[in-house]
């Protein structure tokens, strides 16, 4: 296949960027021209046995997902698509990964001039209520708990995609000139989001949730929390320490814990 001409992924940069000591957790970094889901590429590797942490880079998945099943279009436009898998204990894997992941993936971009992002709850990274990248966590509990952090980052996005996706979207490409390097960039992430693993494998959310307030796009919001069941509309009230949603119904305070339920914006 040919690739659009934007400069391609270059696992020796991401190497040469990232530092000796992450470098050294490294069981393995691979990139690849063409994959299903780099999430998947990872799974089917961890059936062998993984002994550190294994990182997949991708320049266009063909059946990239996120929550709920739904699909993460990945054109081979020059975006982002990367997982990352370790060993974690799977109790802390409920307890809001996804939201240390993300605010991780904020103070990253910002390292790199973007600023007014923000996150919706559990996974969503927005500018002015546009999306920018999401994030999927996977576990698998087994002789070793293997989780995966799926990040998809909008870089360039060719303008069919703005209709094909059925919800307002935004790229780097639009927010930043210039545009970051996007192998440097790539290795930024990477090891932004290692060390978030360890931090949050030691500590969970406690250092992550002082930082929510700044970041929550869904703050004193109306929502919309829909499920296959049908929906309601409930007023967003932040999170709790264990990463759930908080909201109000009918004056009653309740937590939203089960993240694949879809969260919306109701005005």
């Amino acid at each position: 296949m040919s690739l659009p001409p934007y400069v391609a992924l270059n696992e020796n940069i991401i190497r040469e960027t990232l530092n000796p000591e992450i470098l050294h957790q490294l069981d393995s970094l691979q990139v690849f021209t063409e994959v299903t889901s780099t999430n998947d590429i990872l799974w089917q590797k961890a059936q062998n046995g993984i002994t550190g942490t294994a990182i997949c880079l991708a320049e266009m998945q063909t059946a990239g997902r996120g929550r709920r099943g739904s699909q993460w279009m990945s054109p081979a436009s020059g975006n982002i698509y990367l997982s990352i898998m370790r060993s974690l204990n799977s109790e802390s894997v409920r307890n809001g990964l996804s939201i240390a992941i993300g605010i991780a993936l904020i103070n990253t971009l910002q390292e790199e001039g973007v600023e007014g992002l923000q996150l919706k709850w559990p996974n969503d990274v927005l500018h002015n209520r546009r999306k920018l990248a999401g994030i999927l966590v996977e576990s698998r509990y087994g002789s070793q708990n293997y989780v995966t952090v799926g990040i998809g980052l909008n870089l360039s996005l060719p303008d069919n995609l703005h209709t094909a996706i059925p919800q307002p979207i935004i790229s780097l490409e639009q927010l930043c000139d210039p545009l970051p390097c996007r192998n440097r960039l790539a290795a930024k992430i990477i090891q932004n989001m290692i060390e978030t693993l360890e931090l949050f494998s030691h500590r969970g959310l406690s250092d992550f949730l002082p930082l929510w307030p700044q970041y929550d796009a869904l703050h004193n919001q109306a929502i919309n929390i829909i499920s296959e069941n049908g929906q309601f509309t409930a007023l967003a009230c932040g999170i709790n320490e264990q990463g759930e949603l908080r909201y109000m119904r009918d004056q009653q305070v309740a937590y939203l814990s089960n993240s694949h339920l879809s969260i919306r914006f109701a005005s």
